[in-house]
């Protein structure tokens, strides 16, 4: 996953978004496809807890990655 993407699935898991920017449509196109994110009328466009778990695990390896 790229870091623009990474960036934007931490961003909706920490606040979910009414309204995505035109210029981050496709990414977050992407991102649903792939079933990290999803939209709900009443909340808006938010991590799913697959979403979060990638997260988590991405954040796992930088931290071993960091300790090495």
């Amino acid at each position: 996953m790229t870091y623009e993407k990474l960036a934007l699935l931490r961003s909706l898991a920490v606040r979910p978004s009414r309204d995505i920017a035109p210029s981050v449509q496709s990414m977050v196109r992407e991102l649903q496809d792939a079933g990290f994110v999803k939209y709900d009328a009443a909340s808006g466009w938010s991590a799913t807890a697959e979403g979060c778990q990638f997260i988590e695990s991405h954040r796992s390896r930088e931290l071993l990655d960091a300790k090495a």
